[in-house]
This record gives C-alpha cells, structure tokens and sequence, in this order.
C-alpha cells in the first residue's frame, strides 16, 4: 500500500450518521478532517425500521434514537444511504433480493471509483457474505473493527447466529482485526490465532474537546448537585435499578438521563421527581450537558457484555475533568486510576457521595490530561502507521 498519497476509506458502518454518535462515525470523521477520502455506507433501512423510527418521533419521543443531521465539515467525507430494504438489515426475509438490491446501488454509486486501492473498513459482520466478500470487492486492506460484543448488535438468537457465522467468516479473511476494549485481546487471539489483531481504544474528538472549553460552567445558584448520565438507557447494559436506586437513596440530588429512554424506564421514573429525562441530545450539545454535572455515572450492568465495553463516555466525562462513579467491570478496572468502582449497589451510591464531596483540583486536571491524550486524531495516526507496516502494506 503506498504512503505518498492520501488513502481513501470506504467504511461499511453499524448504524447511520444520524443516530447516537459511536466509534464508526468518530473513526470516519477524524480520516476525513486529517485529509483522507472517506465514503461511509450506512446500514441499509427497512421498511419496518423506518415505520418503527417514525411510531417513536409521534409517540415515544423520549425513546428516539436517531435525529442529528449531518452538515458536511470536510469536502472529503460522503455519506451513503444505500436503498431502503423490504425487511431488516438483521433479520432479512428476503437476503437474495436485498443483495441484488444493495449490489445495483453499490456499482452504480461507485462506478467511476476504483477500489482496488481502499481500505475497507466493516463495523459489523452481517455485511460479509450477505452484501459484500472478496469476490464482490477486492481492496488493498480490509480490516474487521470490533467495537462491543455481538450481542449488542443482536435482537434475537436467530440474528445472534448469524451474527457468528458471518463474523467467523469475516475474521478468517480480513487481513487485520481491530479492537476496542482491553478484554477483547484475549477473546480474539483464542477465537482466531491466526490473525493479525490490533488494540485501537475509543477516544474523545479534539471537536468534541473544544465544545467543552467553549461552555462555560452551570451556576448552581441555590439548584441541588446533579448526578448525570450520558447514553442509552438499553436493558443489555444499563443497570436502570441502579440508576432508580440512586434516585431513591440521593432525594436532594437531580439524575440527569441524557440519551434515548425506553418506555419501561419512563414509566418508572414517573414516581422519581428528581429524575431529569432529556431524551436524545445532538453530540455537539453534549458539552453543554456536561457542564451542568456534579458527578457522572455509569451504570453497568455485570454481565458478559459489559465485561469487554471500552465506553466512549468514560473519555467524554474526562474531558470536563468530572468525578465518575462507575459499576466495576473487567474492562473499566484497567481505569481504576480514573474512576470510583462499585462492585455493588450500595457501595455505588456511597461512591456517589464520595464523589459529590471531592475537592481536589489535581483528580480534575488527570482526567482532563488523559481525554487530552486518548483524541481520535492520535488513534488514527496511529493506525496508519500501524498498516505501512510491511506485512500489512502492499
């Protein structure tokens, strides 16, 4: 692969760029502003998925999860909705047509590009072998970005399957593996030996870095400590009778709930009036959000999954300098530096308090340092280099 031009990207995502900012979209917007060519394809709509987004905007508008719109910063990032879907991307009925539906707009799209020389980037297995393989696409690199446990990406055992076969099938071919998390390394080395993995953390933009600076702090002016959270509120790793606990437990506090929130957890907190739920929260206003936070938390489950989360908030909280009281997880134990571990639900809460009391600027300016060394700019470059290595360079 060569070194004295710009590489071009082409990035086979997870989600959309209008949903919940995550790794991919980060990833892409950090080649593109350090001046590589970046073509992003979305996951492919359904037709149900697009009735199901439009039934949670008229109906459940605490529970959407998409909304941002996204304005071109960077004249070399493109981002494609391929053509909606009769049925879901996961769960397809009809895999045949959706191929044929998918490899007609690819080769129209990309007719004039040659890909020989790309780097492929697939964020999640279900595109190899249902969309794309080797003999549809043939680029210079292809590298499987591991960003969270299949089970995140599965909403049933029959999706979670598949989910393995194609991502078995992906790995055995790719010619590098990323990883997010610390505890993945093990996991990977075990499944596929004979891969070449490489550990790339998430991070925190120099963007997202400049919004924080330019938001000035809350004034508390009489207003109660807010505990705040930042994310979904989904069943596969949110605690939320932890989160109700510490409503409970901390009545002269406000819980702040920035994110998307499913109806169960709304019902809940309607008996909780110091509960704050926000609903989705465009990134860029983030900043703003954080500011008005005391102490943030996050409240994971114990489970397989959140045992190898590298979680994105954990460097944005950083980057305010916050105290974070956090559900101790294998992964989140190698930030024990950083953070406030709880094994248990009682000893978050007095973590909680611990961390409303903390008075100590120098725990405020380590944060911030690591958010400072942890960018996405540094995680690309890195990569790059990564990949002019010569048993990966072509």
């Amino acid at each position: 692969m060569r070194t004295d031009k710009a590489y071009h990207f082409l990035f086979f995502g997870l989600t959309s760029f209008r949903s919940l900012p995550q790794r991919e979209q980060a990833l892409a917007l950090e080649c593109a502003r350090l001046g590589h060519e970046v073509d992003f394809i979305e996951i492919a709509p359904s037709v149900a998925g697009r009735l199901h987004a439009l039934s949670n905007r008229l109906f459940s508008p605490l529970s959407r999860d998409e909304g941002f719109t996204y304005t071109a910063q960077y004249p070399t990032l493109r981002i494609h909705t391929p053509p909606t879907l009769p049925t879901g991307f996961r769960n397809s009925l009809t895999p045949a047509i959706d191929r044929a539906l998918f490899r007609r707009w690819f080769n129209a799209t990309f007719r004039e590009r040659d890909l020989s020389d790309s780097i492929v980037m697939v964020m999640m297995p279900l595109w190899w072998g249902n969309f794309i393989d080797r003999d549809f696409l043939r680029p210079a690199l292809l590298v499987y970005d591991i960003c969270d446990s299949l089970e995140v990406q599965a909403r049933s055992a029959e999706t979670l399957s598949r989910l393995r076969t194609c991502e078995r099938a992906l790995a055995s071919e790719a010619d590098l593996i990323t990883y997010s998390a610390r505890e993945m390394e093990a996991d990977i080395r075990r499944a596929y030996p004979q891969s070449q993995a490489y550990f790339i953390p998430n991070a925190v933009s120099r963007e997202f870095i400049a919004h924080v600076d330019g938001e000035p702090l809350s004034s508390r002016n009489g207003q109660p400590p807010t505990i705040g959270y930042i994310g979904s509120t989904s069943g596969k790793w949110f605690d939320a009778e932890l989160v109700l606990a510490v409503a409970r437990a901390l009545p002269e506090c406000t819980v702040s709930i920035v994110g998307p929130v499913d109806r169960r957890f709304t019902e809940h907190c309607r008996s909780l009036s110091n509960i704050e739920l926000h609903g989705y929260v465009p990134h860029a206003a983030l900043a703003a959000q954080l500011r008005r936070f005391d102490v943030a938390i996050i409240p994971f489950l114990d489970n397989e999954i959140t045992r190898i989360v590298n979680p994105l908030k954990l460097y944005e909280y950083s980057v305010a300098g916050l105290p974070i009281v956090a559900r101790r997880t294998e992964e989140l134990a190698h930030y024990a530096g950083l953070l406030y571990l709880a094994d248990t639900q009682e000893r978050f809460i007095s973590e909680i308090r611990r961390a409303l009391e903390e008075n100590d600027p120098a725990l405020a300016r380590d944060r911030r340092l690591f958010a400072e060394r942890n960018t996405w700019e540094g995680r690309v470059r890195d990569f790059l280099q990564r990949i002019q290595q010569p048993v990966l360079a072509a």
